[in-house]
């Protein structure tokens, strides 16, 4: 995972480095503020390239001192990765202008071809490529552990948390995620398979930080924070449409029946 983190950053950091010298000016100049709900619908997609930091508090308790190295590196990702998109978005906008707009399938390959010609575009398809990658193979080696933990909790079958004999991975659950995965990435397109997952995870932050009352969640701000946090995703997931909430309630709803079917079978034996 290092290796590929260090890969797919690369050529973003040369896109950057090399690029914010090519700049035009004039391109940056705004034409006007965008209106509340052209903001929301843009926000609501793009949050997607935020969500997922919780992912890293799964495997925490296999990592030295989590209460302390967790909160940090999450803190210091979130920073590193807001910045990164801002110098990201300055170089396109800054090279392509207006015609930004007009590459939707690979913005930066064609912005660094400006700049950097035919070897710059192959670099940010690669980097592209093996950044997919990288969310992939992080995914499959972490979220599957909270399948893992629901067999082994009773919440699930126990078959669910069979650990394999000689990888002590939790195979079944592995095997199952990437399944649920797969046939998801067959069922829609990216956009609206990227926005049905914000509006979940979403309303996951939302119960965290309606949650977030005394210890151990005690830092600085904590009075307003999650407050201001709460109103922050109340406005986001009002763009969200009928059909996007239908289907979390639907999954929700059956997930909660499984939950009280495997409770009473419990309690029965």
């Amino acid at each position: 995972m290092t290796v590929i983190t260090v890969a797919k950053l690369l050529p973003l950091l040369l896109f950057v480095g090399v690029g914010i010298f090519f700049i035009h000016p004039p391109n940056l100049d705004w034409s006007g503020w965008p209106g509340s709900k052209s903001l929301g619908d843009a926000v609501i997609l793009l949050i997607f390239a935020f969500v997922g930091i919780e992912v890293a508090l799964i495997p925490s308790g296999e990592v030295k001192n989590p209460a302390r190295t967790v909160p940090r590196s999450a803190y210091l990702a979130l920073v590193t990765t807001t910045i990164i998109y801002l110098m990201i978005q300055l170089v396109a906008q800054g090279t392509l202008g207006s015609s930004l707009a007009n590459y939707p399938d690979a913005p930066l390959a064609e912005s660094a071809a400006k700049f950097l010609g035919n070897l710059g575009r192959t670099i940010l398809l690669a980097g592209a490529s093996i950044s997919a990658f990288g969310f992939v193979t992080s995914e499959i080696l972490s979220s599957p552990r909270m399948i893992f933990a629901f067999g082994r909790d009773g919440a699930l079958p126990q078959f669910f948390a069979h650990v394999h004999p000689r990888y002590r991975s939790p195979d079944v659950a592995i095997i199952t995620y990437a399944a649920i995965a797969f046939a998801l990435s067959l069922s829609g397109t990216f956009e609206q398979l990227a926005v049905l997952s914000n509006v979940a995870v979403l309303l996951m932050y939302l119960l965290c930080c309606a949650a977030c009352d005394g210890a151990p969640f005690n830092f600085p701000g904590m009075k307003i924070v999650p407050a201001l946090a709460i109103v922050a995703i109340i406005w986001i997931l009002t763009h969200a449409t009928t059909r996007e909430f239908a289907v979390t309630g639907i999954v929700l709803a059956l997930a909660s029946i499984l939950y009280l079917i495997r409770v009473q079978l419990r309690q029965k034996s």
